[in-house]
């Protein structure tokens, strides 16, 4: 850890900042003192995101000129330091003006140098008396070396979180803050979620252990920033602040806290707090890298909570699945078999249009308990014959009086072969429900231009109606007495697949199958 913090000088008279560089120099002798930043007041005008800026960040005492001091965007930076960051004005011109313009800026301290030689200056001089006596060099800060090492940290990080597992959640998040924090010397990190308004800890660490308390919103510093997904770093406060007491050294009010949001869909849903008792200065580049952290922690707990929810979902569609299958079937296959029992006594056409029936709410039952339990999944591929697995699907609609014919060159294709048949089978019904019984349904091979396999399968029906003809795969639509959920379950099935699949009518509804690039080409069998 670089605990060599800075003494910026904000000016361009060289020869006070060779006065004020001796004086570094006298106040704190051997190589652990500060070092010291000369700082031009155009470029602290210039660059609020600059070197520059970051150098005043990270100063333990400001040394300023009167002239400095003349520039807005000086007294302005200066005047949003923290309050534990002493400035000291340096005048070699001790009129009245100088030193007004001084005070107006908001200096804690002036002093007047115009009678010394800067050749001469030591640490009995009044410069090194009031940098010695005021500015605290204590401050810890991350180096260049400590801030790549906590990069390399949280990449290592963010392969590990996003590839958590939802029992691993806490470990994983937990560990990853425990490597933050030894790599950045920080005492906790807390991680809060809000909930109902208020924030409570989720995830912690501290190399001693702690207890966080739940807290309201309004007691995070900067929360007004905090609500519009800023960062906020603030140093620590000396004792002096809080109790009214000088503290030569250590930190006896709030600890130094870097706050970064945890942003959800655009919406703050938690803060990540990451303190140190030490007088520290957070750098640009540490702060950065805390919010890198507290992202890769946002999207960690947000693609959990959607897996929670979707396994609340799941859970549901399996309730839903049993309820299907036990209290609609149970009934429905005691009326099909009265039916049957029933058949010589009733007319043909009363027998067709009630065992019509009996099919009809069978398919809707199948087709519901389709997307409930398997939704868009597949299983397992293999190389499939597409011809034996259309034959097997035709074997299962119930249409004697229509007409499957397979081409021969249909040959293969990698699939699930379950699935594949469920699409068949949905494309087949489709057909017999808008073409009528007797339809005549064709399967065949087509070749794109790039060369990619796929498969037709057409009827001689009556086509896609134009009204329906763009959202003929979505759920519920449907120009026939059917439930719009067959060619719905189809598309997810392609998809699922990563094919793709396209309506037209050519003398009758014509479905194109184009399989993904990974697919096996169709082939002659």
């Amino acid at each position: 850890m670089d605990r060599r913090t800075v003494v910026a000088f904000v000016g361009d008279n060289r020869v006070a900042g060779e006065r004020v560089s001796r004086a570094v120099d006298a106040a704190w002798k051997g190589p652990n003192g500060p070092a010291l930043r000369t700082l031009s007041p155009i470029d602290i005008g210039i660059g609020a995101e600059g070197g520059d800026e970051a150098h005043l960040n990270a100063a333990c005492g400001v040394v300023v000129t009167a002239a400095a001091t003349t520039e807005d965007a000086v007294t302005e930076r200066l005047a949003a330091l923290p309050s534990n960051v002493p400035v000291i004005g340096l005048v070699e011109d001790p009129a009245t003006p100088a030193i007004r313009g001084l005070l107006s800026a908001g200096v804690d301290d002036v002093v007047d140098v115009e009678a010394t030689d800067p050749a001469e200056v030591d640490a009995s001089g009044p410069l090194a008396e009031r940098l010695a006596s005021r500015v605290n060099p204590d401050r810890v800060r991350l180096g260049d070396d400590d801030v790549a090492r906590l990069s390399e940290v949280l990449l290592d990080a963010g392969t590990t979180l996003m590839s958590t597992r939802t029992d691993e959640v806490e470990t994983k998040i937990e560990w990853t803050m425990e490597n933050v924090g030894e790599h950045a010397d920080l005492d906790r990190i807390v991680c809060y979620r809000e909930d109902d308004g208020r924030f409570v800890p989720a995830y912690g660490w501290s190399p001693h252990g702690f207890d966080p308390a739940p807290r309201p919103f309004e007691d995070f510093p900067g929360s007004e920033r905090l609500s519009t997904f800023g960062n906020v770093a603030r140093a620590a406060a000396p004792a002096a602040d809080f109790d009214g007491e000088a503290a030569e050294t250590g930190v006896g009010g709030p600890p130094a806290t870097v706050h970064v949001p945890l942003v959800v869909d655009w919406e703050l849903s938690g803060i990540v707090a990451f303190e140190s008792d030490d007088c520290r200065v957070w750098t640009e580049d540490e702060i950065d890298l805390y919010r890198t952290l507290g992202d890769l922690v946002a999207h960690t707990i947000a693609r959990n909570d959607r897996r929670a929810a979707l396994r609340r979902q799941a859970e549901q569609l399996e309730q839903f699945s049993a309820v299907v299958s036990h209290d609609l079937r149970n009934p429905l296959n005691v009326l099909s078999g009265y039916l049957s029992l029933s058949e010589d006594e009733l007319t043909p056409s009363r027998y067709d249009a009630m065992s019509g029936a009996v099919d009809r709410m069978e398919t809707l039952i199948d087709d519901l308990l389709m997307l409930a339990r398997r939704g868009e999944a597949i299983g397992e591929t293999e190389p499939v014959p597409i011809a034996a697995v259309a034959e097997e699907a035709w074997q299962s609609v119930r249409a004697p009086d229509a007409a499957l014919t397979i081409a021969d060159e249909v040959g293969h294709v990698e699939a699930d072969p379950s699935r594949l048949r469920q699409a068949f089978e949905n494309l087949f019904r489709n057909a017999i429900d808008h073409g009528g019984r007797d339809v005549a349904v064709e399967v065949g091979p087509i070749t794109t231009d790039d060369g990619v396999g796929g498969m037709y399968v057409a009827d001689d029906g009556p086509g896609i109606p134009v009204e329906v003809a763009d959202a003929v795969f979505d759920s519920g639509v449907s120009s026939a007495d059917s439930s719009g959920i067959g060619l719905a379950i189809v598309d997810r099935i392609v998809e699922a697949h990563e094919w793709e699949i396209e309506a037209r009518n050519d003398d009758g509804a014509v479905f194109e199958l184009t399989f993904g690039s990974d697919a096996a080409p169709v082939a002659s069998t």
